[in-house]
């Protein structure tokens, strides 16, 4: 379970979600994903971001919720994980949330199969607090590495006439 922490609170498909406040780098309107063959499923696709590719992170796909392409009205957060720096793509920035340990409940203690690692309770519903070295699983790493190989050599080869 997270310490009492501060949290980046997110909205998609009006559920609010967060991650700590400590792996977000920025938040940016959402801009054009260009797909990349052959990626995982829950990966939307790559974009520049000041000279570095991203890549784009389906979290509908992964939560379960009803999928639909990146929208002009999305935000980005750019996030870092250990193995890398990341964007997802969320309805909505809330803003930042931090709770008393109180407010802080543990999902396993509800419930092994919960994926969130903890349930933020307040006055106006619930938050899923979830980490984001979970979002990508070790399969998906692997497509998402090969994919991206494959992309940076494609970029390199000359056009053949």
């Amino acid at each position: 379970m997270h310490s009492t922490a501060d949290f980046f609170c997110f909205t998609i498909e009006n559920r609010r979600f967060a991650i700590p406040v400590s792996v977000v780098d920025t938040v940016i309107m959402a801009v054009t994903v260009l797909p990349v063959p052959n990626a995982p499923q829950v990966i939307y696709g790559v974009f520049d971001f000041h000279g570095v590719v991203l890549p784009v992170i389906n979290l509908r796909q992964r939560l379960n919720l009803p999928d639909q392409p990146v929208r002009i009205s999305d935000v980005f957060i750019v996030a870092d994980t250990k193995k890398r720096k990341l964007a997802l793509v969320a309805d909505r920035a809330v803003g930042i949330i931090t709770p008393t340990a109180m407010e802080l409940i543990h999902a396993t203690d509800i419930d092994q199969g919960f994926e969130s690692d903890t349930i933020l309770h307040l006055e106006d519903g619930m938050v899923l607090i979830y980490d984001i070295e979970k979002f990508l699983s070790a399969h998906d790493e692997i497509e998402l590495n090969q994919a991206l190989e494959k992309h940076n050599e494609d970029k390199t080869k000359p056009d053949s006439v």
